[in-house]
């Protein structure tokens, strides 16, 4: 199982529809708003890594209000 932990720096305004609309994206296992540096983490799964570059690419970079992507893929 590949893993990805995608951390969010977002607007505000728009961080509640930031967090419903990751929570749709099909592989993501988790969405949680965090304190810090980042705003928003979200986790991604899937066999297919293609799979979580889509997720990445064009699920996320399509959700209004994300000021800064940081992707962590994990490794085994």
């Amino acid at each position: 199982m590949n893993e990805a932990f995608v951390l969010l720096n977002v607007d505000y305004k728009h961080q509640q529809n930031i967090i419903d609309a990751a929570k749709k994206i099909p592989i993501a296992k988790a969405v949680k708003t965090t304190y810090g540096v980042y705003d928003v983490l979200v986790i991604l799964e899937s066999n297919n890594m293609q799979d979580i570059k889509t997720a990445i690419d064009v699920d996320l970079h399509k959700i209004n209000g994300i000021n800064n992507i940081t992707s962590l893929i994990a490794v085994n």
